[in-house]
């Protein structure tokens, strides 16, 4: 066993025999979040087109200006991210960042209240004839290729409708281009920050992308560890500092810099 999870253990142990109702919350709050990155919400930065260990994006600003209300510091780990929702339902990590809801997490996770929303789109291969899509049933007569650990559930598609072989949104890109599939449903904002970061190149791979007709923008939440024994402090915490920051257009001018077209709460 590692040694965090020695510590995990250890916390959960002293404060269910001192505290069973509730617990303090930790100075640190361990986070993670993918490995692959989620920009423009979660990614290293570039200096010079050389990745940095700096860990920046919308996300991780918008949770520093939610904790520091609080006086609460946190710590990030890029790690694969079924790695990360596995470790943070363990409760290795306090929470993760950057997550769909569905009845699965919901279960399995403290859910906080949404900090952004996606676009849902697909992406096709313009060397071939455009696929007709007019709705997103149209999506399940095709082949469709997507990402390990992804959630599709608000495209309205079943896992076994995927081919989630990919391990990031890059190689499904490339399956597309390579023909071994017709579309690709996902993220417009998130795609765009692979490209803003030189991770993607749309033009040259010749890829192009509509919205999918009937399909709203989808609220991304953070998500808390039910095992941690102040899971119900920190999820209040994360709500009262995300509602503050909607009701007041607080995470506007980070949309701004990070160059996100639409950002939740903002005109």
């Amino acid at each position: 066993m590692s040694s965090r999870r020695w510590l995990r253990l250890f916390q959960w142990c002293a404060c269910c025999f001192a505290l069973p109702a509730s617990a303090a919350l930790p100075g640190m709050v361990s986070v993670c979040s993918s490995d692959a990155e989620w920009p423009p919400y979660t990614y290293y930065q570039r200096s010079g087109g050389v990745i940095t260990t700096k860990l920046v994006g919308y996300s991780v600003d918008y949770l520093q200006r939610v904790l520091v209300r609080q006086g609460l510091h946190f710590h990030v780990e890029m790690v694969p991210w079924v790695r990360c929702m596995e470790r943070v339902g363990s409760g290795e990590y306090d929470m993760l960042l950057n997550a769909g809801i569905n009845p699965e997490r919901e279960k399995k996770y403290l859910v906080t209240h949404p900090y952004y929303t996606l676009t849902m789109v697909y992406f096709y291969a313009q060397a071939r004839p455009k696929p007709r899509v007019d709705s997103w049933r149209d999506l399940t007569r095709m082949r469709l290729c997507g990402v390990h650990g992804h959630n599709y559930d608000s495209f309205n598609l079943q896992p076994e409708q995927i081919d989630t072989g990919a391990n990031d949104i890059g190689q499904a890109l490339n399956k597309l281009k390579a023909g071994r599939c017709d579309v690709v449903p996902e993220r417009l904002e998130v795609v765009l920050g692979y490209r803003a970061i030189g991770q993607i190149d749309l033009a040259r791979m010749n890829i192009g992308y509509a919205p999918i007709p009937g399909l709203k923008s989808v609220p991304f939440s953070m998500m808390v560890s039910r095992r941690v024994p102040y899971a119900r402090q920190l999820l209040q915490v994360l709500n009262d500092g995300i509602d503050n920051l909607n009701a007041h257009e607080g995470g506007c001018d980070l949309a701004a810099r990070y160059q996100i077209p639409v950002a939740h709460a903002c005109r």
